[in-house]
């Protein structure tokens, strides 16, 4: 064993992105490869056994047994299906465990002999009975002639010594002869069987050929493989460049968040593929076409696949890609544009060859350079890129189809063109035609214009084409055909969300439709907690999929809030209460999540101290998913996808008798619900997060018919809250229909107290309270939990009054300015609840009203009585403001 030649020069340490891309592919491979681990750096590279990328031995202490590909436990075939009859009842770590080893089935049985027959002794191999097999079948005959064991032993004797097995290494009798032809070949039994059943594959009567082809594979094949040679890989016949390659390419995907397991045995075919086919580099073409030679889904084929994609930052460089016709942000130092999910683990580059008209592709290929070096927070996201790389492409078919050329000359289009682009673009709106996007792409349905999609794409057009000009990349010539494409106006945004229905909506949440979707939930990723996540927190589903591990907590021992990244305007954790079985749910979730993190992160934990498990734990909940992805994520850093999710989801609704729903309807039910509950518009956009104004009054026009104007529905923030006089709550009428729909949607539970609202959860819930009653007059001041509402603002006021008339008459200033300031605090509180109510029109009301005499005991079976929000609404048929009293 050796240890691979690794270049050396004199560069410095790398200290920009900038300064990697200046450098040769050998200078970036000498860079990088300080960083590769001491057993990729050896000859033959020997993999360690449980690698999470490269694993080639099953976890099961002593056995032997070949893993299986498409298990993520790195268990061999037989313990994985063992250990799936029981994973719902025990942990990994318990069956592995007690778990018994298996011996090797197809590495290394060739290397060893069997026992010696009882007869023979070492001249044969023991078959059954611990005889020969010739020795076995004369055994068996005597029985049949009632000869017992010790009779028959006694006239048997040795049997002649077998040539060898033909193929090289393996140690067993050859004692069958394989016929080819007029040739006969020496082979031992398990080889001739092995052989005898590639012959029947074999199109017509086997010949010298189809042999030769399978004797050299048998000949270095896994039956004369030691077992630890599973783990090696030896690229001693590669040229030194593709060495260099394979290593790195070895190195970058290991690193890769997305990606599959490799063998060590597949990729020294792999290796051996290449070498045979004289190849440098695997950024050669010819590596794609081998890879047509293995079946879809083979280890082999996305071997092939992937290792241009994980040796594209070694070898590839800004013109080699711009000549290729793909772009990737990473090639120019920045990184994948936003605004898609798993953007910073995207491996696929933007293919422009769809562009024929290579000036018009290099422009195209600028301007996404250009984009990508933008300042975040002025790059463009990954929709906006689709949509201009779309509208290019439909560009150069047009002009491939009006000019003799092709297009190929830009010196050459003027405006007449222009009019032409016109036209065509007109026609296709107007009568319909399908455009011809994905040409090449058969799985990709024809898509018709309509008056969003012909304004976005032309104006995309111009956009990269004006930029072009501004940077002088067009022939002066062209300006004329620039200046004249046609422009489209934006159609007026029409927003039209609608909720679901309250039927639709019960279905989706009970009980037994969860129970079905759990079902569903073959890997147990979480489906059904997703979903129930979207429908009572009214997030985005990208939004709710991204939920980190810490997602979950208690705010001030108390309220259960969410935290979640609003993607759309770029707000990291937007907090807000969390329903509290959906709450409860997450729990359990994240506790099944941390488990699978300190599964998959034992080693590390293992090197750790107490405080150290601490800290990365912390940064789990920061960093990883809640909801981890069950394919291609060993690292558990990346969440479920949406079209996992949305396959499953769909289906499973379907399955319910609904179709046309949308997960986005969940934001338009919570929000309508909400509303239909009183709940202010401010408070409506902080459980939403980002809620247009214009989404806003839309489902507002839900809840006109019920609203109301009742005083104990107006609510103020008190003086001891952060902004005091805050209006938290206006009257609105709660739908008879939609009362139980949105008490499941939302917890807001408050109980009466001394002339104002309680909104402390443990006392909502019936638990003592911990300040003592004191409301308003706390050693601390006013309660943070107590708020004023439109019913109080008679009381308060005239209270108030009261004290400043006893100002008045204070002996000293000293006690007449402690007298007032008592009061400074409620000032703003009383004002803005005065302004509110004056707003609604029921000012007069309120000074006539009040529904709380001092004589009234608040701190009675009336603190301990939780009423929810729909409670606060007065029957349907009586909704005069008498008919309330008492009712907050």
């Amino acid at each position: 064993m050796t240890t691979a030649a690794v270049m050396t020069t004199d560069t410095a340490a790398i200290a920009t992105i900038g300064e990697y891309l200046g450098l040769s592919p050998e200078q970036r491979y000498d860079e990088v490869s300080r960083h590769f681990p001491p057993w990729l750096l050896l000859e033959p590279i020997e993999f360690p056994a449980h690698h999470a990328t490269y694993g080639w031995a099953c976890r099961v202490e002593g056995c032997e047994a070949t893993i299986s590909a498409t298990r993520a436990q790195l268990l061999c075939e037989q313990h994985g299906k063992l250990f799936r009859q029981v994973e719902k009842s025990t942990s990994l770590e318990e069956f592995i465990r007690g778990a018994k080893p298996f011996n090797a089935q197809s590495f290394g049985w060739a290397l060893s002999r069997r026992a010696d027959c009882k007869i023979c002794g070492p001249n044969r191999e023991a078959h059954q009975h611990d005889y020969c097999q010739r020795h076995a079948n004369s055994m068996r005959l005597a029985k049949q002639h009632w000869i017992n064991e010790t009779t028959w032993r006694q006239t048997q004797h040795p049997l002649p010594v077998f040539a060898p097995c033909l193929i090289e290494r393996c140690v067993h009798d050859g004692e069958l002869h394989a016929r080819v032809g007029s040739q006969s070949y020496r082979l031992c039994r398990s080889h001739f069987h092995d052989w005898a059943q590639r012959s029947k594959s074999l199109s017509g009567t086997p010949d010298e050929h189809g042999w030769d082809k399978w004797f050299s594979a048998t000949s270095d094949g896994p039956s004369v493989t030691p077992v630890d040679r599973r783990g090696q890989l030896s690229v001693a016949n590669l040229p030194i460049s593709l060495q260099r390659e394979i290593r790195y390419a070895i190195h970058r995907h290991a690193n890769t968040a997305r990606r599959t397991h490799w063998r060590p045995t597949a990729l020294q075919k792999i290796v051996d593929i290449l070498a045979q086919a004289g190849l440098e580099s695997v950024t050669d073409p010819r590596v794609l076409e081998l890879a047509t030679n293995f079946e879809r889904g083979s280890m082999e084929r996305r071997i092939l696949l992937d290792l241009p994609v994980a040796t594209r930052s070694l070898m590839i460089t800004e013109g080699t890609a711009k000549a290729a016709g793909w772009f990737d942000p990473i090639i120019v130092g920045s990184s994948p544009f936003p605004g898609t999910q798993g953007a910073k683990n995207r491996r696929a580059p933007w293919d422009l060859t769809a562009v024929s008209q290579r000036w018009l592709r290099d422009l195209l290929w600028d301007y996404l350079r250009d984009e990508a070096l933008k300042p975040n927070g002025k790059r463009p996201g990954r929709g906006t890129v689709h949509r201009r790389l779309s509208a290019v492409v439909v560009l150069s078919y047009i002009l491939r189809h009006i000019r003799d050329d092709h297009g190929d000359d830009p010196g050459l289009l003027a405006d007449n063109d222009a009019r032409a682009v016109k036209e065509i673009w007109d026609l296709w709106f107007r009568e319909q035609i399908p455009l011809p996007f994905g040409a090449n792409d058969d799985s990709r349905e024809p898509s018709v214009l309509n008056e969003l999609s012909r304004h976005v794409h032309m104006s995309s057009i111009r956009i990269v084409l004006r930029h072009s000009r501004e940077r002088r990349r067009t022939p002066p010539e062209m300006d004329l055909f620039i200046l004249n494409l046609p422009e489209y106006s934006r159609p007026p945004r029409n927003p039209r969300p609608r909720p679901l229905t309250y039927g639709d909506f019960q279905l989706l949440v009970s009980p037994d439709s969860i129970a079905s979707l759990e079902n569903a939930d073959r890997e147990d990723v979480g489906l059904a907690d997703m979903w129930l996540s979207q429908a009572f927190q009214g997030g985005r589903i990208g939004e709710t999929l991204q939920l980190r591990l810490g997602c979950v907590g208690l705010v001030g021992n108390a309220q259960p809030y969410m935290w979640r990244d609003i993607s759309k305007i770029n707000v990291v954790d937007y907090g807000m209460p969390c329903y509290l079985p959906v709450y409860d749910r997450l729990l359990q979730r994240q506790q099944k999540t941390r488990a699978k993190l300190r599964r998959r992160y034992a080693d590390q934990l293992a090197e750790l101290d107490a405080r150290g498990q601490t800290t990365l734990e912390a940064q789990w909940d920061r960093e990883m998913p809640l909801f981890p992805g069950a394919v291609q994520n060993p690292d558990l850093v990346l969440e479920v996808s949406q079209s996992s999710f949305r396959t499953v989801w769909t289906e499973w609704f379907e399955s319910l008798g609904l179709k046309g729903i949308t997960t986005h309807q969940t934001r338009a039910t919570l929000a309508t619900s909400l509303l239909n509950n009183g709940a202010p518009a401010a408070l409506v956009r902080q459980l939403l997060g980002h809620f247009s104004q214009e989404s806003l009054a839309h489902y507002a026009n839900y809840s006109n018919d019920s609203m109301t104007r009742h005083l104990q529905q107006v609510w103020a923030a008190g003086p001891g809250m952060d902004k005091p006089g805050t209006i938290l709550l206006r009257p609105t009428d709660v739908n008879a229909d939609d009362a139980a729909a949105a008490a499941a949607r939302i917890d807001l539970t408050v109980i009466p107290v001394e002339h104002g609202l309680c909104r402390y959860g443990p006392v909502v819930g019936g638990a003592n309270c911990p300040y003592e009653k004191n409301c308003s007059n706390g050693p601390q001041g006013v309660c943070e939990h107590f708020v004023l509402t439109g019913a109080d603002l008679a009381y308060w006021e005239r209270k108030r009054d009261v004290a400043y008339h006893f100002a008045e008459g204070a002996p000293t200033d000293e006690a007449r300015d402690y007298i007032l300031s008592q009061w400074h605090d409620w000032e703003p509180v009383l004002t803005a609840l005065r302004e509110a109510i004056d707003e609604l029109g029921l000012l007069e009301e309120a000074e006539r009203l009040d529904l709380r005499a001092p004589v009234h005991d608040y701190f009675g079976p009336l603190f301990s009585s939780g009423w929810l929000v729909s409670q606060l609404n007065p029957p349907a048929q009586d909704s005069s403001p008498e008919s309330t009293t008492g009712g907050t």
